[in-house]
């Protein structure tokens, strides 16, 4: 079966906790989509604190509206196992003439409760909750047309993956097109590999010369973190970056110690690496890993 779910629309995504529901939301463009969870984090800085719901519905709520108020699809992801919820998102969208679509996620309830399980402290749902949800969900879903809803349909009939494979595909020939030469695709790709996206961000090439390796570096208003990456081993998985610290034998360096996680470029900042770890470029202290790759 094709997906016939029209645009613009607004899509109710109705499933217990554990369903599949914010995988599948993620088929569509970030800006479709309207996260309780998110919306939760935005008002208490915890997408699981449940005592910030009601102020998390009210942003979701005004969002929707004015989205829907421009002829904008919205994907509602959420639980959206009440009928009363249901019912307030099939008349905001009925308000502006758009259809109002009910996704429903057939995923069993042990598949729910497992991956429940898995989630954070702060998004587990108790598991009583979850049987809870799905039993609502269970109970409801021969009667949602009679709620308003334009279009009913499950999950398992949406041929969803193609979008998102394409999306990534588009994204990434997006980046190439932007990206004037090389080195800031570079720079997207290693640091958001090793250091996360908000270390991406803040990092960028320095010192780009044939036959040496690129120097770099992280810059926060007046911090700063020196880095290299580093190709001397055979095996390409295991080439990374250094960062620039003091030599510890004293000479002017510079000094380099290995860095792969932002817990490690965490502790450069509070000069807090082990010593051991260390490499001066002048003095030669702490050659060891240079000499293993040499030999």
């Amino acid at each position: 079966m094709t997906d016939t779910i029209p645009e613009p629309s607004v899509i109710v995504l109705i499933g217990a906790s554990g369903s599949g529901k914010s995988t599948l939301a993620r088929t569509w463009p970030a800006d479709y989509r309207l996260e309780l969870d998110f919306y939760r984090s935005l008002v208490s800085g915890d997408e699981g604190d449940q005592e910030a719901t009601e102020d998390a519905v009210f942003l979701l709520d005004t969002v929707l509206e004015a989205r829907v108020a421009r002829g904008l699809t919205c994907v509602i992801d959420a639980t959206n196992s009440r009928a009363d919820v249901r019912r307030r998102l099939v008349d905001a969208a009925h308000a502006y003439d758009l259809p109002a679509v009910a996704v429903v996620m057939t995923s069993p309830l042990d598949a729910c409760l497992a991956r429940n399980s898995r989630r954070p402290a702060n998004r587990r749902v108790p598991d009583s909750v979850v049987r809870r949800q799905y039993e609502q969900i269970a109970a409801a879903r021969p009667a949602l047309r009679n709620e308003g809803f334009d279009h009913v349909v499950a999950d398992d009939a949406l041929l969803r993956l193609r979008l998102l494979l394409q999306r990534a595909v588009d994204r990434i020939h997006a980046e190439h097109q932007d990206d004037g030469d090389h080195t800031e695709r570079a720079r997207r790709v290693l640091a958001r590999r090793f250091f996360g996206e908000d270390m991406a961000a803040a990092f960028t090439w320095t010192q780009l010369r044939p036959n040496h390796d690129p120097i770099g570096a992280i810059v926060v208003g007046g911090d700063e973190i020196t880095l290299a990456y580093r190709t001397w081993y055979p095996d390409p998985l295991a080439w990374g970056f250094e960062a620039q610290v003091p030599c510890l034998g004293g000479c002017p360096g510079p000094a380099w110690v290995e860095v792969r996680t932002p817990m490690d470029l965490l502790a450069v900042y509070d000069d807090d690496f082990p010593e051991d770890a260390v490499r001066c470029d002048r003095c030669g202290a702490g050659t060891t890993a240079q000499k293993a790759v040499s030999a």
